[in-house]
């Protein structure tokens, strides 16, 4: 008789959650080609809440693989019926899906073969028909700063700067808007670099990749409205703290400063909007 592990950390999400995790069990173990069953995420790591969704894994034998994933929607049919599901077109072999109770269910599958190679380090084994779960490689150590990221989280944000004038001059104060979100997210980046390493989680985990005192900064910046007057006033703000925070980080990972490219952008924003940021200049 198969043997099923229930993961513990399942209780702390929804009760529905409980029910949907059975269901798929259910339906999956009675598919000989589904040849192993973990959870993954934050179930499968160990740290789930009560916001959590649900995130499982599948080893299908290579010979079934194809035939198994293009009949994606009769076995997902059978664990619940769903208001919304699609594959990921980019990442063959993920699936997301909501429940009419709008519970969330990511599914993966890779091939059997896959598995000794698998870039799913952290799984909780559910049920393993082959003892395919001996063959899953160890977890890497977290990654420290990645200086190609920090590089690109400095110049994109300075770049924009320099396209405020145009934008503004076009009244494209919606765009102008994206764009400062776009701004503040590449703060988030330089904190999360500044911060690592850490484990990798999911996006909605991110609060727990920085600092209280730099998710204090992020929480004080200004939210503006579709106004140019208040467009400017926050892109100072944001274009300040940028090159208050953003210098030492640089440092960290021996990224020489994109001195030019700062000089350029300040001319600019004096010239054309009368804008002065307030992070000390380059001499």
């Amino acid at each position: 008789m198969l043997s099923i592990a229930r993961p513990h950390h399942l209780a702390v999400l929804p009760s529905g959650y409980g029910r949907l995790f059975d269901d798929a069990v259910a339906v999956l173990s009675a598919d000989d080609r589904v040849r192993a069953l973990w959870v993954h995420g934050s179930v499968g790591r160990g740290d789930a809440d009560a916001s959590s969704d649900l995130d499982l894994l599948l080893a299908v034998s290579d010979a079934h693989f194809d035939e198994f994933w293009s009949g994606w929607r009769t076995w997902l049919s059978a664990i619940s019926p769903t208001v919304l599901a699609r594959p990921v077109p980019w990442v063959p072999g993920i699936l997301y899906a909501v429940t009419p109770d709008c519970l969330r269910i990511d599914i993966a599958a890779e091939r059997v073969g896959a598995v000794p190679s698998s870039g799913f380090t952290n799984r909780a084994v559910v049920f393993d028909r082959d003892g395919l779960d001996g063959q899953v490689p160890a977890p890497a150590a977290p990654p420290g700063p990645d200086r190609s990221r920090v590089e690109t989280a400095i110049e994109e944000p300075l770049r924009y700067l320099g396209l405020l004038p145009a934008m503004l001059h076009r009244e494209a104060f919606l765009l102008v808007q994206e764009g400062y979100v776009h701004l503040r997210r590449r703060l988030v980046e330089l904190f999360q670099e500044a911060t690592a390493p850490h484990a990798t989680v999911g996006a909605k985990h991110g609060r727990f990749q920085i600092t209280d005192d730099q998710y204090g900064l992020l929480e004080a910046l200004p939210w503006p409205q579709a106004d140019r007057g208040e467009l400017i006033a926050a892109h100072r703000v944001i274009g300040s703290q940028l090159l208050h925070v953003a210098p030492p980080i640089a440092t960290l990972v021996g990224l020489p400063w994109p001195e030019e490219l700062e000089r350029a952008v300040r001319r600019h924003l004096r010239r054309e909007l009368a804008i002065e940021l307030d992070a000390p200049p380059l001499m």
